[in-house]
């Protein structure tokens, strides 16, 4: 019966697993190209594997769907997912992690700091950054990752001095991490670090360089564009990216024309990336508002403002530009709305109220795909066959566990019963080695006592022959071996301890068991039949044999045996 309980267990937990990686792989591929949809597979996600211990993966997919919400402009929400990932990832068991030697996960630290970034806290943006970098660094040397995550971090930083109007500086790091990759030879990167190159040369007023740079990003995407098998690739995005630094830097010196001309371009080649295109369309409202074409400025900025999830930043540029429109048209009554609405994200972009408002769109969707999944019978089925396979295996779980603490609680009873019975027998052992000894002790002082009194007999012959018998009684080894037979019950150890320290003689192992046995060097004598002198001699000996240094205690060594 358990068999076949466990193997549905395992059935089932199989399936999870493939539902949970084809969700995964969802986001991934459609993370650029549609984030809205990957959203909803996140969404979905989330829920499937709500119950689940987390692991790498569930940990490493709170990061990504985070990333897409940044992407998005949905700071707070991307927040709040970094905030779990990093949560997943301090109670994953470290040998169930790929790189135990991280406390943290690099790529969700420093999508944090994008997120300072963003709003313009660059100190601690650079903090998080720099954070990044050190834990990238912990990475094997022949890992791609880590000097993947080492550029962008440091692009990163690249983009705080650009802010900061520190040209020369950021051109000195982008110039550094364009270096390195040109190593790496990944062509999407280096298309981006040209970009990068670009927008500081602009800015200096190098247009010549600036102009040389873009050459070589048409070169570097001709010689690729053959091989790519669709548009919706990274090199795409980046290669759009270099005419959107040119169309941005046009539009910043009013050359709203040839400003137009570059977004053009880019907007067909970023037209598969939704993130890229909003930003565009806002750029698109305001060189038309530039070029005074009223009409088509206000159309463009309100399609944009009916895109769905359309970011805060992207929302307040769209609003600017209806706010000029009616301010040339003198709407009033419209161009209140417009300020109300420009308020509104000023004031409410970090506020709790705003927050639960996109919580709000997130619970949303989920009960929109939960609805769609309790309109599928098949899955409703599914799931309703695994809650009662799961109760089941519940069940005989409690079951299982409490017969084996019964089996427990009993064996442990029965472990201190018999520890009892072994400690008592003990005791008896260590009365009767004492006793023994003392014997022993007795014994031989009688007999000495005795030899004593034949030594001062006149009768030679026969105070001679006793005498000789005597010491032979007295140096007799079948007293000591019946002591060293109960000194071994009492201390099984105590011989095979002494071996490991030094190889040692019958008689080192005689001295030594009585001295564990607390005897003074006269006893010793007397017990074994020796003088005083010959005790202290073989004191010495083993004591040169366990290597104890002069001031070490011969008898406070083997009692602490």
């Amino acid at each position: 019966m358990f068999r076949y309980v466990f193997f549905f267990f395992f059935a089932v937990s199989l399936v999870f697993g493939q539902n949970s990686s084809q969700l995964r792989d969802s986001i991934l591929k459609y993370k650029t190209t549609n984030p809205n949809l990957a959203i909803e597979f996140g969404m979905e996600y989330t829920r499937l594997t709500s119950s689940q211990k987390p692991n790498s993966e569930i940990q490493s997919t709170y990061g990504l769907i985070g990333e897409i919400f940044l992407e998005m402009g949905l700071d707070a929400i991307a927040l709040d997912y970094f905030n779990r990932s990093i949560a997943f990832y301090k109670a994953i068991n470290s040998d169930e992690l790929k790189w135990s030697n991280l406390p943290q996960p690099p790529w969700v630290i420093m999508n944090i700091g994008n997120i300072y970034f963003k709003n313009k806290d660059f100190e601690k943006a650079s903090q998080k950054f720099n954070e990044s970098i050190s834990l990238f660094e912990l990475l094997p040397d022949d890992v791609e990752e880590r000097y993947y995550g080492i550029n962008t971090s440091k692009s990163n930083l690249g983009l705080i001095e650009q802010n900061k109007g520190n040209y020369k500086k950021a051109e000195i790091i982008y110039e550094s991490i364009y270096q390195n990759r040109l190593l790496l030879n990944k062509k999407e990167d280096i298309i981006y670090s040209l970009s990068q190159i670009l927008a500081i040369n602009l800015h200096l007023g190098e247009i010549a360089s600036a102009e040389n740079k873009f050459q070589q990003i048409e070169q570097l995407y001709k010689e690729e564009q053959d091989h790519l098998k669709s548009s919706e690739t990274i090199l795409t995005r980046n290669y759009g990216y270099a005419y959107v630094v040119f169309g941005a830097y046009y539009q910043s010196i009013k050359k709203y024309k040839l400003a137009l001309s570059y977004l053009e371009k880019a907007d067909k080649i970023l037209n598969s990336f939704p993130s890229e295109i909003n930003a565009l369309k806002s750029r698109f409202a305001e060189c038309n508002l530039g070029l005074n074409n009223l009409s088509k400025a206000e159309q463009i900025a309100k399609e944009n403002l009916n895109i769905k999830n359309l970011s805060d930043t992207e929302k307040r540029y769209n609003y600017k530009v209806l706010e000029n429109v009616y301010k040339q048209k003198g709407l009033d009554k419209e161009l209140l709305k417009i300020k109300d609405s420009l308020i509104l994200i000023s004031s409410g972009s970090n506020s709790k109220i705003f927050n639960l408002l996109n919580n709000l769109e997130i619970e949303i969707q989920l009960v929109n795909t939960a609805r769609e999944i309790n309109d599928s019978k098949i899955l409703y089925n599914t799931y309703l066959y695994i809650l009662i396979i799961c109760s089941v295996i519940l069940f005989f779980s409690l079951i299982t566990i409490r017969i084996n603490y019964n089996l427990q609680k009993e064996k442990g009873n029965r472990l201190e019963i018999e520890k009892e019975i072994i400690s008592s027998q003990l005791k008896e052992k260590n009365r009767e080695l004492v006793s023994k000894s003392n014997f022993i002790l007795q014994r031989n002082n009688y007999l000495k006592n005795i030899k004593k009194k034949i030594d001062t007999s006149t009768e030679e012959t026969t105070t001679k022959l006793l005498s000789r018998e005597l010491n032979q009684v007295i140096s007799s080894e079948k007293t000591y071996e019946e002591f060293d037979k109960m000194f071994v019950q009492v201390f099984p150890d105590f011989y095979t301890k002494l071996n490991t320290i030094s190889k040692l003689s019958q008689t080192d192992l005689r001295l030594a068991s009585y001295i564990k046995m607390n005897h003074s060097n006269s006893e010793i004598a007397i017990i074994s039949g020796i003088s005083l002198r010959t005790v202290e001699s073989q004191r010495y000996r083993l004591s040169k044999k366990l290597k104890l240094n002069k001031d070490q205690s011969l008898n406070s060594f083997i009692l602490e045996i």
